[in-house]
């Protein structure tokens, strides 16, 4: 089964200018990666139509899964969704399911949607409303446009992943009391006659009881399996503090 490919794009001023601090994007490569989704770059754009525009017609491209998170709010700076609509030749249209969710909402408060309020239902043509009737998650084509807000992103964003959830990625890890410096070659050789595993090294230089966490993934187990004993075999002894995985 192919593993299939996404990027995230995180939308905001407020991101880039350290006003709000970005917890989609880190929680999309979590939840992504727990469903077997290769992320392949989390891009953090500024609130500008033809930034967005120009990202979303190169990276759509580029994976099978595009989401991005925020500018689908009723404000001046919210354009994400007219971004979309451009990027892929298409006009805005208002969805009436999404029509009558607002006016519901402000009935419900016993107020009439403004037309700001409305804006956010005009959304790109063709657009589907996927999961929950009152907050549907929108998709067009091979685009899945989030709303900012980290409770919404998170609930919409694993409400759609359940449909292209993969086979899982398979990871062990090793603690050593080394540093790189001292099994660089060794890992290296390991990594060469092991190509179907990602490998990665990551030092500590803090008090932890090791100096450097080195990772085995892929979601082949047997793989992973064979590339760390490939590398126990050669690391001095004495060297491993622990291993964890499966």
């Amino acid at each position: 089964m192919k593993t299939p490919s996404a990027t995230v794009l995180i939308v905001g001023n407020e991101v880039l200018s350290a006003k709000v601090r970005d917890e989609n994007g880190p929680y999309a490569a979590r939840a992504l990666r727990e469903r077997g989704v290769e992320l392949t770059a989390v891009l953090t754009l500024p609130d500008r139509l033809e930034v967005l525009e120009e990202a979303v017609a190169r990276e759509r491209g580029r994976v099978d899964w595009l989401f991005t998170s925020g500018g689908v709010g009723p404000t001046h700076d919210d354009v994400t969704l007219l971004a979309v609509a451009r990027a892929l030749g298409r006009e805005l249209a208002r969805h009436p399911v999404l029509a009558e969710n607002i006016r519901a909402w402000h009935r419900h408060r016993g107020k009439e949607a403004p037309e700001a309020a409305l804006r956010m239902a005009d959304v790109p043509e063709g657009t589907r409303l996927l999961g929950d009737p009152r907050h549907p998650v929108m998709v067009v084509e091979n685009v899945v446009m989030l709303p900012g807000p980290p409770q919404f992103f998170r609930v919409q964003l694993d409400a759609f992943t359940v449909a292209i959830e993969a086979p899982p990625f398979r990871l062990e890890c090793l603690f050593l009391d080394l540093g790189e410096e001292e099994f660089a070659s060794l890992l290296e050789r390991v990594a060469r006659e092991h190509r179907a595993v990602d490998i990665g090294s990551y030092p500590r230089f803090d008090q932890a009881d090791h100096r450097v966490k080195v990772t085995f993934e892929s979601k082949d187990g047997l793989a992973v399996r064979a590339a760390v004993e490939a590398f126990l075999e050669v690391l001095p002894e004495g060297a491993l503090v622990r291993r964890e995985g499966p």
